[in-house]
């Protein structure tokens, strides 16, 4: 269930958005003003925004922004007009939609259903670089580990990937962690290795 925060001066508009909402099984948080909204601890985040705004000026889209950017989610904002000038000025505040008044109810819930899986779809790429990203570094500190036992030892790269592959496993550690570890290691000074406890592990077969 996707959890909604509602800053809504008008108490009627509250109302009906919240029965709408929760008709639609959305979890809805009511707020008076942008303000109550930014200060407010959630024990889970919520995914979406929207806010009532009678005019879109800088003042008012400054408190849009703050929310924004207080939970990296986007924002919905109602208001009595729209114009182009306007538009320019939401797109910097995180809004991502803009409703005018008087509302309807399949028009609001399309806009939020839409910002919302959005949002997820985004937030998907991000997870999907981030792991790529993680891979990618994993994979250089295996090469690396492995060209440094290569070196040192005479060993075949299936071998040095072997030996790493069992160091890590016997540790339970994942094979990043032991191929930094072993760089470490294999990266002191002789001196320093040769009183350290680790160059046991260098050791093993």
């Amino acid at each position: 269930m996707s959890k909604i925060i509602l800053c809504m001066p008008d108490g009627n508009l509250l109302r009906s958005l919240e029965t709408w909402l929760g008709e639609s099984g959305y979890e809805t948080t009511g707020f008076g003003s942008t303000e109550e909204a930014v200060t407010e601890a959630f024990a889970r985040l919520p995914r979406l925004a929207v806010v009532e705004l009678r005019q879109l000026d800088v003042e008012g889209l400054a408190a849009t922004r703050r929310i924004h950017e207080r939970f990296a989610i986007p924002i919905i904002v109602v208001a009595d007009t729209c114009s182009q000038e306007n538009l320019s000025r939401a797109a910097w505040a995180g809004v991502r939609a803009l409703l005018t008044k008087p509302l309807r109810k399949q028009d609001t819930l399309a806009a939020m259903k839409l910002s919302i899986a959005e949002t997820l779809r985004v937030q998907a790429l991000k997870d999907e670089v981030r792991a790529l990203k993680e891979s990618i570094e994993r994979r250089k500190m295996v090469e690396q580990a492995k060209g440094m036992l290569m070196e040192r030892d005479g060993l075949t790269e299936a071998e040095a990937f072997r030996k790493i592959q069992k160091l890590a496993m016997d540790r339970r550690m994942p094979m990043r962690c032991m191929a930094e570890t072993l760089l470490l290691a294999l990266n002191k000074p002789q001196a320093d290795k040769s009183r350290h406890p680790k160059q046991l592990i260098l050791n093993e077969r």
